[in-house]
């Protein structure tokens, strides 16, 4: 166990939360600096296993040149370097009106079975004046606006890839045929693109692997709504379970108050180190949430619910316990983070960097702020 002396005797325990709530606010202010990876932002992102001598400006500088575009990042990485280009206009434009296409197309299978429907219902109601305006309306919706909005989406995305010199012939009114070609398009335009950014790359930097992963806009604003609602929904199921648990508003505010700055305090890390915000390290925040709402609820659960002792006591005792669990946890992703930092393994460095740092905040944030405010709480109660 971890030997230090009962901080929860002291008449300053009102103090110990202003430290946490410091954290917070450096945390939040850093966290603007914070870099979406290509997995939220949308674009390219590339990582080179070079050893050669790198200029982070000049290489950025000669990528823009040499492929026509701005805002090229360029961040060191242990055994290379990690290369995030924006989304190429082109392809975002044709992403969008390929979605338009398949929205189109959705509209006309409904249409058609609609249609079906309806020429069923018929044959046992003949005559039925009803039932042949709507099927009469249907093939109207078929033909005069589901049909052209799919002709007019494809060819607004064959229009947009037209740099990319691809077959753009396709028979109109052949929703199969439109579809593949959609597809294809799209596909093809793609890999000729990452065959010409690499093709660059080759020729100005050498390296011995690389991994490219390319995103669409749209799907990383798609995750990075899903992460607001997944986070916001928690935080709420969180504070119900806990005012559930204690019946009172303190306890349920110090828990979520706790995991909130645990998470604020990481986000600040990632923006002071560089650790790029993306679906991998989402999963990191996540566990870092619940190891967060663990310790946070055990502490709450030993200092209201228990009776051995002193209130300052259990504090104490719940302290010593975390602390050899929190120690134990951030030897494991130091190693973890250790490794992924000689290797560069992305996901590894950025779920490891995440938790890591998320740990040591949660030693500031659960016993100095959340037990100190749990405390206060238990001994304001008891002397009324």
């Amino acid at each position: 166990m971890v030997s230090i002396p009962n901080i929860y005797k002291s008449k300053h325990v009102k103090y110990y939360v202003l430290l946490p709530i410091l954290l917070m606010i450096l945390g939040a202010y850093m966290s603007s600096h914070i870099v979406l990876d290509s997995s939220l932002s949308g674009g390219v992102s590339i990582v080179l296993q070079t050893n050669s001598s790198i200029s982070s400006q000049q290489l950025s500088s000669e990528i823009e040149n040499v492929l026509h575009l701005h805002g090229v990042s360029i961040q060191k990485a242990p055994g290379g370097v990690q290369i995030t280009i924006p989304t190429n206009e082109s392809l975002s434009n044709a992403e969008s009106y390929l979605l338009d296409f398949y929205t189109y197309k959705n509209n006309y299978t409904n249409d058609i079975l609609n249609a079906t429907n309806i020429t069923v219902a018929l044959q046992n109601s003949r005559g039925n004046t009803t039932l042949l305006e709507q099927r009469l309306s249907a093939v109207n919706k078929r033909t005069n606006a589901s049909m052209v909005g799919m002709s007019n989406s494809l060819n607004n995305e064959l229009s947009s890839l037209s740099t990319f010199k691809i077959n753009n012939s396709y028979k109109n009114g052949d929703v199969v045929n439109m579809s593949n070609v959609a597809n294809a398009a799209y596909s093809q335009a793609s890999n000729l693109y990452k065959q010409n950014v690499m093709g660059a790359l080759s020729k100005l930097v050498g390296f011995t692997s690389y991994s490219y992963q390319q995103l669409s806009p749209t799907l990383g604003k798609f995750f990075l709504g899903q992460l607001r609602n997944v986070i916001i929904i928690a935080f709420i199921i969180i504070s119900i379970v806990v005012f559930f648990i204690f019946r009172s508003p303190v306890p349920a505010f110090a828990v979520v108050f706790g995991a909130a700055n645990d998470i604020i305090i990481a986000l600040g890390a990632m923006g002071l180190f560089g650790i790029p915000l993306g679906i991998t390290s989402i999963g990191g925040l996540l566990m870092l949430l619940g190891y967060s709402i663990d310790t946070d609820v055990l502490t709450s659960v030993r200092i209201l619910k228990r009776h051995e002792g002193t209130p300052s006591d259990r504090a104490y005792a719940s302290m010593r316990t975390g602390l050899t669990m929190t120690l134990t946890a951030l030897v494991s992703f130091g190693v973890l983070f250790a490794i992924s930092m000689i290797e560069y393994v992305p996901t590894y460095y950025e779920i490891a960097g995440v938790v890591l740092f998320g740990l040591l905040g949660d030693i500031i944030t659960t016993w100095l702020g959340n037990a100190s405010l749990v405390l206060m709480y238990k001994n304001r109660k008891d002397k009324i």
